[in-house]
């Protein structure tokens, strides 16, 4: 018999009669809740056959004998089995859940869950996922949240019939976590999901799909409910295949506040068989059975781990390794910037290093070329303060191949560096290293059809290199405003010819000889023709584009060898190029070793060697600590007259103070750095971006996000 049950409007099934009565006597349903066990009719779960004498039959006390419990447990997961392998056909299309499939797995699995480090969304919902997804389970089987405490006492009494029923757990040592983590890893992520929460609950809670189990929402509350112990942080680690086609070995792995607590939950939402005892741990069998690559998971004395590999016979073993490491060949033991990795705090953060990993990466994720980064090492963190989102990078280069920048910038180009300015791009690098890497990257590409020393008449008699070393590598541009035409104004669009006036109704595009008017047109040398004069009316069509045209306020710096320079300039293309821009009022000129373009605002600065309001305080050492800086500045965007409708981005923007994106290579040992500041420094950052997300989810047309599908992951 297949029950399906509804309360307080969740339909929930199918359940066998068994199921029933166990989850009446837990107070998860009740005798009035509603049931279906004919496929068509709806009635008190009480006048279902054979459900009242059952459910209104004591619940067995906790301390019953221990044959008795074990009866019991045996009977709980036969219950669980028949329930696995029920058919849900019997209820109409409108009244049962429909079944799905779990489709996850594959060998970009555990790719997957390295991508954890930016979706905060998909960390919180994956773990909820790993603890509730059975496999092929129907969707219908959760269970009926309760916080009355007929349940608190229901699941006491079940948790001490689980510890009765399963084997006891050998004494183990005390190693942590990290400890148990192998040499060979490759890739290591923590996530502080205590802090995610805090920093974000409600609003993780409104991106997450409707119609999941009410235990998701119950575990996003308090994830002790489940057993769990987030005040350490979750980890994953990566080991790399020796073949890179192959996606990466390991695990997720967390403590428990209640391992009874856990497992009960496990077994009762995922249908999973009593566990087999190990050498000093319990093994559950893989999600998706022995023969799929899904996790399978292993209870230690009070930790759990979710292991996995593309080949199902790697998956114990990497399994076994873990739970009973004794620390000896850990990787804290053999890798010194992984213990100062594990000593640092972030919400979310990634150690990698190793050839064989970046290989594996590189593979799965679309052949991506890693090779600059083999033999060096890195951290990536991710945390989420008061009005600030800060992403940092920092990476060990194998070689000065990556060292390619200088450091910062120099005091001389910041002075054309305006505080002021909405949007500033920059880098001071080493531009010879680039021709190196030109020449042994690029080049070879094109075979002989270019060559860096041969001179050019295109540019003077220099060569490409000599027009490079014209340059010495610093480039600065600071945009401050952007000015938008006013219709009508100042040579922009005419208005249409008067269609009541004289001629209104000639044929403008008439044969002059069959309409006798003269040529549209003068001819060449004509009064007002070319090239004597202008285009009839005095209107130019060009004065008319550019009229029409944003007008940019900006200034670009240049650090040049002027000797070089004035070699360079006079090249023909060069010069027309230069020649072009100051028609169009730009000025260009040199000034203390560098070449300065500006717009009107501007022309000052190109004379006097500095604007107005150069960078100082913390904006100068953004540049003085870099050698690549973008900086965007929101506010004056907003207060612009640009042609963007009201609402949807607007609004997302006006959450936005500035965006920072800097990174200093000028060593071995570089660092990139990326800072969304909002405009709220008293709101935490985690809450205001999964806001923009949300909003971004509503206006980004169905099918085009990440998130549609999260609710069929988790079916």
């Amino acid at each position: 018999m297949n029950i399906y049950v509804h309360k307080d409007g969740t339909q929930y099934g199918p359940y066998t009669l068994e199921q029933i009565q166990q989850y009446i006597q837990q107070g998860s349903f009740t005798l009035e809740d509603q049931a279906c066990h004919d496929g068509q009719n709806w009635v008190p779960v009480a006048q279902v056959p054979g459900i009242a004498p059952a459910a209104t039959s004591p619940v067995q006390p906790a301390a019953q004998p221990k044959t008795q419990a074990k009866a019991s447990a045996t009977k709980k997961k036969t219950v669980a089995n028949k329930t696995k392998q029920t058919a849900s056909s019997t209820a109409q299309p409108s009244q049962q859940t429909t079944a799905k499939a779990d489709k996850s797995g594959g060998s970009k699995k555990w790719i997957v869950f390295g991508g954890i480090g930016l979706a905060v969304v998909a960390i919180i919902a994956g773990v909820c996922f790993a603890i509730f997804s059975g496999g092929d389970e129907p969707e219908g089987k959760e269970v009926a949240g309760s916080s009355d405490t007929k349940k608190e006492d229901a699941t006491s009494d079940e948790e001490e019939n689980t510890k009765e029923s399963t084997p006891a757990i050998a004494t183990q040592s005390n190693i942590s976590l990290i400890e148990r983590i192998p040499s060979e890893t490759g890739a290591v992520f923590l996530v502080r999901v205590n802090d995610l929460l805090d920093k974000g609950r409600e609003d993780i809670k409104a991106l997450l799909p409707p119609g999941l189990p009410p235990m998701v929402g119950k575990a996003l509350e308090d994830p002790s409910s489940l057993g769990l112990d987030i005040s350490q942080p979750l980890q994953i680690h990566l080991i790399p295949q020796d073949d890179p086609n192959l996606a990466p070995s390991g695990g997720i792995a967390g403590k428990l506040s209640d391992k009874a607590k856990f497992m009960t939950t496990l077994e009762l939402l995922a249908g999973l068989d009593a566990p087999e005892q190990k050498d000093g741990y319990l093994l559950y069998q893989p999600l998706g059975g022995a023969d799929g690559s899904e996790p399978q998971i292993a209870i230690g004395s009070d930790f759990f781990f979710a292991g996995g590999a593309d080949k199902p016979s790697d998956r114990e073993p990497i399994i076994e390794k873990f739970m009973t490491s004794d620390g000896s060949s850990s990787l804290s033991k053999s890798n010194d910037s992984f213990v100062a990795f594990t000593n640092e705090s972030h919400d979310l953060s990634i150690w990698f290093g190793g050839d064989s990993i970046l290989e594996t990466l590189g593979s799965q994720i679309d052949n991506a070329n890693l090779d600059t980064l083999k033999g060096g090492k890195g951290t990536i963190s991710l945390n989420f303060e008061d009005g600030e989102l800060t992403a940092q990078m920092k990476v060990d280069a194998p070689n000065n191949e990556m060292v390619y920048g200088k450091g910062g910038f120099s005091d001389g180009i910041l002075n054309f560096a305006p505080a002021d300015a909405i949007l500033a791009l920059g880098f001071a690098f080493d531009l010879s290293k680039f021709v190196e890497i030109a020449e042994k990257e690029i080049l070879p590409e094109f075979g002989d059809d270019i060559k860096l020393n041969e001179p050019m008449p295109e540019l003077g008699g220099l060569s490409i290199r000599d027009a490079i070393g014209a340059f010495k590598g610093e480039f600065l541009l600071s945009l401050t405003d952007v000015k938008m035409p006013t219709p009508g104004a100042g040579g922009g669009f005419p208005g249409g010819p008067p269609m009541d006036g004289p001629g209104g109704d000639a044929n403008p595009f008439g044969d002059p000889d069959m309409e006798g008017d003269a040529p549209p047109f003068p001819g060449p040398g004509g009064g007002g023709g070319f090239p004597g004069g202008g285009p009839p009316g005095g209107m130019d069509p060009s004065a008319m584009m550019m009229a029409a045209m944003p007008k940019p306020e900006f200034i670009v710096a240049a650090s040049i060898n002027p000797e070089k320079w004035l070699k360079l300039k006079s090249a023909p293309p060069l010069a027309m190029g230069m020649g072009l821009a100051m028609m169009q009022g730009y000025s260009i000129t040199e000034k203390d070793d560098f070449l300065l373009i500006a717009s009107k605002d501007h022309l000052q600065a190109t004379q006097s060697g500095s604007v107005k309001n150069p960078v100082s305080g913390s904006e100068k050492d953004l540049f003085a600590d870099n050698d690549f800086v973008l900086k965007i500045n929101v506010a004056p965007i907003l207060k612009m007259d640009l042609p963007i409708p009201p609402g949807g981005p607007m609004e997302i923007l006006k959450d936005i103070s500035h965006l920072e994106v800097a990174s200093n290579s000028g060593k071995t040992s570089g660092t990139g750095i990326m800072k969304l500041v909002f405009e709220d420094k008293n709101k935490n950052s985690l809450s205001q971006v999964l806001k923009i997300v949300k909003a971004i989810n509503t206006i980004v047309p169905a099918g085009m996000n990440g998130l549609d599908g999260m609710d069929e992951e988790f079916e």
